[in-house]
């Protein structure tokens, strides 16, 4: 097989051992190749390969949208297009997916004889949305060739029938592709050779089994949630409530640690309502499209097909022509557009990292596109552009050093217009965009500190301002200036990086590789990000500046010198201004934290009301650093980079409100493949590949006085 037939198809023809049966003359049962069958594909089109269809391939967009039963995929010169019987029900049991329905008045005697006889095939024509390949299986009595192995694992179902000629006699054990005549392509007289470089994926496929069918009755039975939209009017007015649930529960969501009970409540019930008013405005869009004007006096009224609302497949999400502009009435409809498709690539894509909190990753993305595009939707861009599984294989195929087909390569030539350089990295494992819970170190600080992106610029400049003031006045008394201070601090992104040599063994024999890159991009970004958000120099260095660095926030010195005092917590938390002190939290050391827990009094003074001997140990398999302890009633993070001495000027703890620390991260992370490293003496290859990864990213203080640093005087 070539490597230009290795790229998804639409339109797929395929005959593959399934059969027809219509028993009574009347209704008509379609069968599909048995589950997880082999068949052989030789066809010019797609290439020399062995099939198979999983099971559940269809299942999904079966229930999604009906497809038609036409016979001879509708290209009989009789009937045509014509489809033959309704689809009554569809399904799969035990044995295959099959479709049954009642034969529709008018088929040709001839035809309905055949089908009672049984002299009849079953064909259908489909589009691959997702798909597994095995270019060098182990082989077996089901494939002596070892051609390479196609495994769908899901599949859109558009129409199945009856056909005369299912399956081509040129092998006993043989099926060819019907695509090649669908397409009018003359049958290659000789095998193609497979390609042995094309990417492996890892299926997805769903662990649950459903064998009973899916029939219309059981689709159109669900009951949908109750709605009260009486307070509404319009589709706008609906809108506008939704934009304003999206800013209170994104405020509310920031806000660290467990609510308190009444909060909690309050931010499950705007998530409840926001659901339902979703779920009402789909619905009354549904009803509109139905809407049509009267047809003019004297002419029947079109025939109107049944609505369907499907979930849009892979295929459909990343057309690379829904990204040329001229395609759309306006640049509004446009970015909106390339947002919707990002946000359903978002929610259809499985984050490899073992560690990624799925959820998470998705809700980042989706603030990211509603909050933090650019006005032309580079991030848009990017997901649909890093996300497509064209450009996922390429990718795959890029770290093998392995050659890309002309199809992957303009994938490819669209990406890199974004990225300058390298290969942006599919969005699923890019931390820039999902940094969320993809933690393999400890690293508290983009769980708890204020994260921005930024898309289309290196530079983010807050607007900070002191509190303002305010008094009272005697009659006729002149207003007091009362100005607040107002600041603007300044973020300029610089470039880390991170490399790995990696042995051409390994990069030839791994099956998962890209999702084994997003682990070592993921720990070296983590380590690095860590120590430098914690000790980092700052000003004047390329590195940020480190929260534990002198001056970086207001100081307060030890109550003792050259010592941890019990006093300490007290003192730091009394110098700490109230407008601050609501979402504080403790920054420290390990090391830190088990001197205060020695320091507890009898009395419990430290970690609210209980005695030394039962104060819990932090938390030891939290990635992102919380401790689950409190001390003083506030939240403990652990820094591994934290300093730990006690000599004059060492600073042990940092405590306020970490939303005045900002991480900026540059959206998108780059990788390059060195193709062969070479010894010491620069002449000889050492059978080894370097991969050279690098992002932007800088972090420092919004506010120098939202936290303290406590040093040892």
């Amino acid at each position: 097989m070539t490597d230009e037939t290795r790229a998804p198809r639409d339109d797929l023809y395929r005959a593959m051992g399934g059969g027809v049966t219509s028993e009574d003359g009347k209704t008509l049962t379609v069968r599909l190749a048995p589950h997880d069958e082999w068949a052989t594909i030789h066809s010019q089109v797609e290439g020399h390969f062995l099939e198979r269809f999983a099971r559940s391939a269809y299942r999904k967009t079966m229930a999604e949208q009906l497809p038609k039963i036409l016979f001879q995929h509708g290209k009989d010169p009789e009937i045509g297009e014509k489809v033959i019987a309704s689809t009554d029900e569809v399904g799969e049991d035990s044995i295959s997916p099959y479709a049954r329905g009642k034969i529709l008045d008018g088929l040709p005697e001839l035809v309905r004889s055949g089908l009672r006889a049984g002299a009849y095939g079953a064909s259908h024509r489909f589009n691959v949305v997702r798909e597994t390949w095995d270019d060098s299986p182990k082989g077996g009595p089901h494939n002596p060739d070892r051609l390479p192995e196609r495994t769908i694992v899901e599949a859109r179902l558009f129409e199945l029938g009856p056909v005369t000629w299912p399956a081509y006699p040129s092998a006993s054990a043989s099926l060819r592709s019907v695509t090649d005549e669908m397409r009018g392509v003359p049958t290659p007289t000789e095998p193609v050779a497979p390609s042995l470089d094309a990417a492996v994926e890892e299926p997805h496929l769903e662990p649950e089994r459903r064998d009973e069918p899916v029939t219309i009755a059981a689709i159109e039975k669900k009951e949908p949630p109750k709605v009260d939209i009486k307070d509404y009017h319009t589709l706008d007015e609906m809108g506008a409530r939704v934009r304003e649930l999206d800013a209170e529960i994104k405020r509310a969501a920031e806000l660290p640690g467990i609510l308190p009970d009444a909060e909690q409540v309050a931010f499950d019930e705007k998530v409840d309502e926001r659901s339902k008013l979703d779920y009402a405005m789909t619905a009354w869009r549904n009803r509109l499209t139905q809407v049509r004007t009267a047809p003019p006096e004297g002419q029947e009224a079109p025939i109107t097909p049944v609505a369907s609302i499907s979930r849009k497949s892979e295929t459909d999400i990343y057309d690379p022509s829904l990204m040329e502009p001229h395609r759309y009435r306006s640049a509004e409809q446009y970015g909106q557009t390339l947002r919707d498709n990002a946000m359903r690539a978002a929610e259809q894509a499985a984050y490899p990292h073992p560690g990624a909190d799925q959820d998470g990753a998705r809700s980042a993305i989706a603030n990211l596109l509603d909050y933090g595009d650019s006005d032309n939707k580079e991030a848009a861009k990017l997901i649909l552009q890093t996300g497509s599984p064209i450009y996922r294989r390429a990718f795959a195929k890029y770290i093998r050093s392995a050659q890309l087909t002309p199809e992957e390569q303009r994938a490819v030539g669209g990406v890199n217009a974004l990225a300058t350089g390298g290969y942006a990295v599919p969005f699923q494992i890019d931390p820039t965009l999902i940094g969320i819970g993809a933690h393999t170190t400890v690293n508290p600080f983009r769980a708890a500190c204020r994260v921005v992106t930024l898309v289309g610029t290196n530079t983010w400049e807050p607007v900070t301002a002191t509190a303002m003031t305010a008094a009272f006045a005697a009659e006729n008394a002149a207003a007091v200036d009362t100005t607040p201070t107002f600041n603007r601090p300044t973020f300029q992104v610089q470039r880390a990086q991170a490399f790995s040599q990696v042995s051409i063994e390994l990069l030839q024999d791994h099956s998962d590789l890209v999702g084994e890159l997003s682990v070592l991009i993921n720990e070296a970004k983590d380590t690095l990000e860590e120590s430098k958000f914690a000790i980092g120099a700052g000003v004047g260095s390329d590195e940020p500046l480190g929260m534990f660095i002198t001056g970086t926030f207001t100081n307060q010195d030890s109550v003792a010198n050259d010592a941890i005092d019990v006093g300490d917590p007290e003192l730091v938390e009394a110098a700490l201004a109230l407008r601050h002190r609501m979402n504080a939290s403790w920054f420290m050391a390990r090391k830190t934290i088990r001197a205060y827990q020695a320091l507890e009094t009898t009395g419990g003074k430290l970690f609210g009301g209980i005695n030394y001997a039962n104060v819990a140990s932090p938390m030891t398999n939290s990635p992102t650093g919380n401790t689950g302890l409190r001390l003083l009633g506030y939240p403990i993070w652990e820094v591994p980079s934290a300093p730990t001495g006690v000599v004059d000027g060492t600073i042990t703890a940092v405590f306020g409100d970490a939303q005045k620390y900002a991480i900026v991260d540059r959206l998108g992370l780059t990788v390059e493949v060195i193709p062969h490293l070479l010894t010491a003496a620069g002449n000889l290859p050492i059978g080894a590949r370097g991969i050279y990864a690098y992002w932007r990213t800088m972090g420092g203080i919004i506010d120098v006085n939202g936290m303290i640093s406590m040093s040892v005087q």
